[in-house]
């Protein structure tokens, strides 16, 4: 039989490339969300919608959080993410408020953007330090190619909230780009994604690519990061190509069930959770090899990657 849990809502912290040592706070099911993107790394999305609701108890998120918070948790950023699409939850920008209560930590909500057009969500939005919104195509069709949303959310709506959230928001606006080879790497479909960012008006626009498996079912490449640095400056701002920072606990201080939970919701490199923890990667190794054996995690090569994920049941 396995451990219960320690957290059902919280997971890591783990190492972020953008937020240094990040604890997640996952307010979807697994895995319900208003997108099915070709390159989700968690994996196809079983409910695709973009009704709003109490997807998870507001009350035992906030529970879980304080229970860490007196345990002595510490944390870069406390970060809405995880399972899907947070801003589809109607208590997040409660979650929010509280972890501000707090006064020790930042917040950052990473949303896909879908939902920004609505005025609840934008007013939710504002309480969190930081707000990432992803644009990856440069119009409908690429748009409905690459993030395969639920009906009636278009890349119109998502450009007008994101517009909207800028003028209404003293935080920082970051945008994320996905960029996928030979899906929305060409020069031309760049640079027409570079000008939709700077109409958002971003504090920092991130150029990412495929760097775990991504698990929706659809074979998608990595571009090399010669080109990601090519591009850059064709943002503005010019677009930073994020590397791993933070640090998270020696891999024996984990017990197995927050290495599974923590997986599940954010598979990672094992030479950054190496690098995050200070350790060689063989230290790493080990203390999955168990949780391999078992078969509940998988350790995978991907484009000379080797990535620790949990095991598709």
């Amino acid at each position: 039989m396995n451990p219960e849990p320690a957290y059902r809502y919280l997971f890591g912290p783990v190492p972020s490339r953008r937020l240094g040592r990040s604890l997640g706070v996952d307010l979807n099911p697994l895995k319900v969300c208003t997108e099915n993107c070709i390159f989700c790394q968690i994996g196809r999305t079983t409910e695709l919608t973009a009704a709003r609701r109490e997807w998870v108890p507001t009350a035992d998120v906030l529970a879980e959080f304080d229970r860490w918070q007196a345990a002595g948790g510490t944390a870069d950023f406390i970060t809405l993410s995880g399972s899907g699409e947070p801003t589809m939850h109607t208590g997040f920008g409660e979650v929010l408020a509280h972890v501000r209560a707090a006064r020790q930590f930042k917040t950052a909500l990473l949303s896909n953007g879908s939902l920004l057009w609505l005025p609840e969500v934008r007013q939710a939005a504002v309480l969190a330090d930081v707000v990432k919104v992803t644009l990856s195509a440069w119009d409908e069709e690429s748009f409905a190619r690459i993030h395969r949303p639920a009906a009636g959310l278009t890349l119109a709506r998502l450009l007008a909230g994101a517009r909207a959230l800028r003028a209404e928001y003293g935080g920082q606006l970051w945008v994320e780009v996905m960029l996928l080879a030979h899906i929305n790497d060409a020069p031309e479909q760049v640079r027409a994604i570079a000008e939709l960012a700077r109409t958002l008006a971003p504090d920092a626009i991130h150029l990412n690519t495929v760097t775990r498996p991504a698990q929706a079912g659809v074979a998608v490449s990595r571009v090399g990061a010669a080109w990601l640095h090519t591009v850059a400056p064709w943002f503005q701002p010019v677009a930073e190509v994020p590397e791993f920072t933070g640090q998270i606990p020696a891999p024996e201080q984990m017990t197995d069930a927050e290495w599974v939970e923590s997986l599940a919701r954010h598979p990672l490199d094992l030479s950054a959770l190496a690098a995050a923890a200070g350790v060689p990667v063989e230290a790493v190794e080990q203390r999955l090899r168990g949780l391999v054996a078992a078969g509940r995690v998988v350790i995978e090569e991907r484009e000379g990657q080797r990535v620790a994920r949990v095991a598709t049941p």
